[in-house]
């Protein structure tokens, strides 16, 4: 990878910025929840989770949920996090199997299954989650949650294949698989958690909403995918869109980066456009539509706002003991 100097441009939404009024409560509950399951494995790794900030990510994505939605939110969001670093950083991203049988285990706490003594923090850290998401949801929004949580490991095994071969993706490919690797989906299934809103598979599977949806996720990996770029290059990780574009097509890294931030804008631009479309729906009160598109909105635009205010794509290097530290803690807790 060209070690050349560039420029990240700032990426601006045009959505008004929002934060919840639980913001500082729900980041040091999420604080205090990842100490109690031993979610990382020293000071330094906690610290670089407290200066993360993950609980006003989702202060900011979903600024009207009540409190005790909101911790769970943050919890689920602050364990992909931690899952997605063990993948990137600790080496667990280059074995397949060994990630592949986390996967599983973790699909089947998913599905009702109850922790055993020798289950890892992370297991049992997900455990809490669904025992806290099932009173307040119903058994055919679990299930999609799982699905998509499922969609999500499918496609970071398919990035630790690549990592295993050293198979760089095509950008096709990498587009195609890039909603399901960032998580996003599962937080679009949360809206109606956080929201306490119902939205009917007739207004779910509607072409438009999912459309938005798409965007949304697109606006908000993409933009990662810009801001989390020198991290990644530290780390030497192939899975962002701005060097599989480098990669494939031979260009600057600077020429990819400005690519894909006009990507960026037109992803936007069209939910701009598409929501002023959005139809009426007869079993949907407006008012509920309402909601969901609004979170979305705050997807976008509050993912950049903490993007800023977090320090979580600060470029790191990493010791051979803190990643032996790292791998110990995940295999071992």
């Amino acid at each position: 990878m060209s070690n050349e100097n560039i420029i990240l441009p700032h990426l601006s939404c045009p959505f008004p910025e929002k934060i919840s009024p639980f913001a500082d409560k729900v980041h040091h509950h999420t604080l205090e929840w990842v100490r109690h399951f031993r979610l990382v494995a020293n000071e330094k790794a906690f610290k670089r989770l407290q200066l993360s900030k993950f609980g006003r990510l989702a202060a900011r994505a979903y600024p009207n949920a009540a409190q005790d939605r909101l911790e769970i939110i943050s919890d689920w969001n602050t364990w992909l996090f931690v899952i997605d670093d063990q993948c990137d950083e600790s080496g667990l991203g280059k074995h397949p199997d060994r990630l592949s049988a986390l996967h599983s285990r973790c699909i089947e706490i998913l599905s009702g299954y109850s922790t055993k003594p020798n289950d890892i923090p992370l297991i049992h850290a997900l455990h809490d989650i669904y025992c806290r998401l099932q009173p307040l949801s119903s058994k055919s929004w679990m299930l999609r949650f799982a699905k998509s949580a499922a969609e999500y490991f499918e496609a970071t095994f398919w990035e630790a294949q690549n990592r295993y071969l050293n198979r760089w993706p095509d950008t096709d490919s990498y587009m195609l698989m890039r909603p399901f690797s960032g998580g996003l989906l599962t937080d679009i299934e949360l809206i109606e958690i956080a929201e306490n809103i119902d939205i009917p598979c007739t207004a779910r599977a509607h072409p438009c909403l999912m459309k938005l949806a798409s965007l949304t996720n697109n606006v908000v990996c993409w933009s990662n995918d810009i801001i989390s770029l020198k991290k990644e290059k530290a780390h030497g990780d192939m899975h962002n869109l701005v060097l599989v574009m480098q990669h494939e097509l031979n260009i600057s890294l600077q020429e990819a980066v400005n690519m894909v931030k006009n990507l960026v804008d037109d992803q936007i631009r069209q939910f701009q456009t598409l929501e002023k479309e959005l139809p009426r729906f007869t079993d949907v009160p407006d008012q509920v539509v309402k909601k969901y598109i609004a979170v979305l909105r705050s997807w976008m635009r509050g993912n950049l706002d903490w993007a800023y205010e977090s320090k979580r794509y600060e470029a790191e290097q990493n010791t051979d003991q803190d990643v032996a530290e790292r791998v110990h803690a995940l295999c071992n807790g």
